[in-house]
């Protein structure tokens, strides 16, 4: 096997984004809800997206900022309301979230412009999508800079998951704090497009 060795400090901002995306995949996406200063909503999805511990219940995602420096509204809102829902979409929803990256005025709201619902959170003010059949309520833990990106690490308050993708138990057939997997059929991202992923063991 013929093995190409590639120093990354050797390659431009571009090759390194595409060389990291084309080879770190599947990656699981975040569909965020914030809130706009004006109680608007907003919805981004971002594919630097994953778990982070147990103890606490953490996740996060990153945000890449313009290279003029400008900061996208989700980052504004998470910092400044300390709080945001992360959904998790499923492969037949892959046109919404696409859409979810059209650049809008500030205020204007992607969910609104999908038509997608907005319903009342139970931890926090930030609403969440009733169409995304799973959505995690968080207050920000930290975040963190390391070049033109934020880390953004939420604690995890609350789950919603639809019945449809619960597991149940095998005795008492009561549904249990847990996902099927394959009946999430989640959308993954992979490397300029989106894909689907499932059990195989």
């Amino acid at each position: 096997m013929s093995t190409k060795s590639i120093k990354l400090d050797d390659l431009d901002r571009k090759d390194q984004y595409f060389l990291m995306t084309s080879t770190i995949v599947p990656r699981p996406i975040a569909l965020v809800a914030t809130l706009n200063v004006d109680g608007t909503d907003n919805l981004a999805a971002f594919s630097y997206f994953n778990a982070v511990s147990t103890e606490p219940p953490c996740i996060m995602f990153s945000i890449s900022h313009g290279r003029d420096g400008m900061k996208k509204d989700t980052y504004v809102n998470a910092l400044r309301e300390k709080e945001f829902v992360i959904h998790i979409a499923q492969s037949d929803q892959v046109k919404e979230v696409d859409q979810t990256g059209e650049p809008l005025p500030y205020g204007q709201s992607e969910r609104a412009k999908l038509g997608l619902t907005q319903i009342p959170s139970t931890w926090i003010r930030t609403p969440r999508v009733a169409e995304f059949k799973v959505a995690f309520e968080c207050v920000l833990e930290k975040s963190i800079d390391i070049g033109g990106n934020t880390i953004m690490i939420g604690k995890i308050l609350g789950a919603h998951l639809d019945e449809s993708i619960l597991q149940k138990d095998s005795v008492t057939g009561q549904f249990i704090p847990r996902a099927d997997s394959d009946a999430l059929d989640p959308l993954a991202r992979m490397d300029r497009g989106y894909g689907k992923i499932h059990s195989l063991l």
